[in-house]
C-alpha cells in the first residue's frame, strides 16, 4: 500500500474510524510493532515503518499518523507529501500548533519543517477534544 485517500474525519483508505482492531490489520498487514507511544497512553499502538495507527480504549480505530514514502489524498488533492500551502487549499481552518498546525474541526495534525510537511494525523471526528 503506497496511497493513502482519506475522507476527513471518517476513513482512510475505505477503513472507517472506529472499525475494531482485527480488521483494521486485516487492511493495514501484519509487519507492526504493537506499543505503547508513551506513559500517557491509554491502548498500544501498531508501529509500521512509516505510519502509526492508535486505537480507542475501546479497540477501535481512531487515528493514523503518516510520516513514510506515501502518497496521501484528500478529496482527490494530493497532499503529502507536500507543502502546507498546499494543504490548507483542502483543510481551510489550519491554526499553527507548536512544530506544526492542527484543524479541530477535521481532526488532522501536521508536523513540519519549514513549509514542508513532516508527517500527518487524521483521526476520528473530536480526537482533538
Amino acid at each position: 500500500m503506497k496511497n493513502f485517500d482519506v475522507v476527513l474525519g471518517k476513513k482512510v483508505n475505505n477503513v472507517l474510524f472506529g472499525t475494531d482492531r482485527d480488521a483494521v490489520r486485516k487492511v493495514f498487514g501484519k509487519k507492526f510493532n504493537e506499543i505503547k507511544k508513551n506513559i500517557f497512553s491509554k491502548n498500544t499502538m501498531d508501529a509500521y515503518d512509516d505510519f502509526h495507527i492508535y486505537y480507542s480504549k475501546d479497540d477501535t480505530f481512531e487515528a493514523i499518523e503518516i510520516f513514510g514514502k506515501f502518497t496521501v489524498k484528500i478529496e482527490g488533492v494530493k497532499v503529502f507529501p507536500g507543502s502546507v500551502e498546499t494543504i490548507k487549499q483542502v483543510i481551510t481552518d489550519l491554526e499553527v500548533d507548536g512544530d506544526g498546525y492542527l484543524s479541530r474541526k477535521n481532526s488532522v495534525g501536521i508536523t513540519t519543517e519549514g513549509d514542508e510537511i513532516k508527517s500527518i494525523l487524521f483521526g476520528e471526528l473530536g480526537y482533538y477534544d
